[in-house]
């Protein structure tokens, strides 16, 4: 069996972390520092990758909170969680994101049996996360969408959807709903006015779906089998609300 902290702890300058027991961190180079942290059984390893700025106590935090949580996903077969109640004073983020081996790829290339027992953690919002992501779905929020390496990075909203304008002759491809920025689907909400015929269809992190139409007289926005007549500001601020 792997001795996680012989291998964590023998990582080139690898250091203790002052107030966090069975934790190291090292940086592989000056754009890079790694922290890892034992799980609660002390057979698997927790692990923040930060490139750039650096913060130990925000760091800490996440591993402190991923830890005493993490019954909630080590060997629960979820390839991407949301561990919520998350709290750091001075930063806006309120859960702490988990993701699994399949998805992170960390250490991968150098020693394939600590990355299958590796959780990839990182900063996060609940409104990113919905816990129900299949391995490709997670695969795609973690490395494209997500910044799991930055401490600083702004909110990405779990938003799915698909489109098509009649004016612009923009569409999304085939009938499912794809991931897509909020400021996209902002964009999309905004050039429905004036385009009958055209639609915009999108989903939030909790499955509810809403769809505006644009037809000859106006918008209509339906939900829950209920549509109602709506301006372009109402739409937008819809659109922003209903991600959180």
């Amino acid at each position: 069996m792997l001795n996680l902290e012989s291998v964590l702890s023998a990582m080139p300058g690898a250091a203790p972390v002052p107030g966090l027991a069975s934790a190291w961190r090292w940086s592989p180079n000056p754009m890079f520092t790694f922290t890892a942290a034992l799980s609660t059984d002390g057979r698997h390893n927790l692990q923040v990758n930060v490139r750039g700025p650096y913060d130990e106590a925000l760091v800490t935090a996440l591993l402190a909170h991923a830890r005493a949580h993490d019954g909630t996903f080590v060997r629960q077969g979820r390839p991407l969680v949301a561990v919520g109640g998350f709290q750091h004073d001075g930063t806006p983020f309120d859960t702490v994101g988990v993701a699994a081996a399949e998805v992170h790829g960390y250490h991968a290339t150098e020693n394939t049996e600590l990355s299958s027992v590796t959780y990839a953690v990182f900063p996060a919002y609940a409104s990113e996360i919905s816990g129900r992501e299949n391995e490709e779905e997670a695969w795609g929020r973690f490395r494209k969408m997500l910044q799991p390496n930055k401490l600083d990075r702004t909110e990405a909203p779990f938003v799915k959807m698909r489109y098509r304008n009649t004016r612009t002759r923009s569409m999304s491809k085939g009938d499912a709903r794809g991931f897509a920025p909020l400021d996209t689907l902002v964009r999309e909400l905004e050039l429905l006015d004036g385009a009958p015929g055209s639609f915009v269809e999108w989903e939030n992190r909790h499955g509810a779906v809403r769809r505006a139409d644009s037809t000859g007289s106006g918008l209509t926005l339906t939900h829950d089998a209920t549509q109602e007549p709506v301006n372009p500001g109402q739409l937008k601020a819809v659109a922003r609300t209903s991600v959180q």
